[in-house]
């Protein structure tokens, strides 16, 4: 989600960011200084949105209104396995980034590719993934996901983290417990842009690297 897309929920819904800095960057960049429960809120604010628009693609519609499975599906922050599927493929690909096998800086900003900043969203086309061509999932910065870590800062509390359900994805749990971003950022080094690689840090945190992407999800119901 870049700056302008952030600032129009921030004026619609007059929310008020805990950091300003959030919407300082430049429009096209990625918002970052956004904790876990603002990306939260953005969610919840667009799938009302995109379910109260009449100009919509007919299939997102019918699912955000329950008429694909009888699920309402909602905007979400991904799961660990959604945003990892949409890097690496379906399995068993093991694809170690999302466009190849070996590191490139003209495919992602990190750090040899030089640029030291954010760079604005969807400026390497030639690090889409493969086969779905999603941009920017590695570089750039880390992104929310809305699976759980855990509270150690270590270990990890769940082996399971490919399997949706509430020990993964408790969008309940407390804010001593960490959740997981994905991607890696600017400053991060090739084996830290991986489609394998982890971070996490608790809901409430923010950070100049951190933001976010969304999904449209039936794993997530109405409240």
């Amino acid at each position: 989600m870049t700056v302008a897309q952030f600032n129009a929920f921030v004026e619609d819904a007059r929310f008020e960011p805990e950091d300003p800095d959030c919407l300082r960057g430049l429009p096209n960049h990625p918002v970052v200084w956004v904790s876990w429960h603002e990306a939260r809120a953005y969610c919840d604010w667009l799938t009302d949105r995109l379910r109260a628009c009449a100009d919509r693609p007919r299939e997102l519609a019918d699912a955000l209104h329950g008429r694909i499975d009888g699920r309402k599906w909602r905007v979400t922050l991904p799961s660990e396995a959604e945003w990892e599927k949409a890097a690496r493929g379906p399995a068993p690909s093991r694809r170690v980034y999302p466009w190849e096998d070996d590191p490139d800086p003209d495919a992602a900003n990190y750090d040899d590719t030089g640029i030291g900043a954010t760079s604005p969203v969807g400026s390497f086309p030639r690090g889409k993934s493969k086969p779905y061509g999603v941009l920017d999932l590695s570089g750039n910065v880390w992104e929310w996901t809305r699976s759980l870590w855990g509270k150690d800062p270590v270990k990890p509390a769940s082996t399971e983290r490919y399997v949706p359900g509430p020990k993964t994805e408790d969008l309940g749990a407390p804010d001593d417990v960490r959740r997981v971003l994905r991607g890696g950022a600017f400053y991060s080094a090739e084996r830290n842009v991986r489609c394998a690689v982890r971070d996490r840090n608790h809901p409430d945190s923010r950070g100049g690297g951190i933001g976010f992407r969304v999904a449209v999800s039936p794993f997530v119901s109405d409240p």
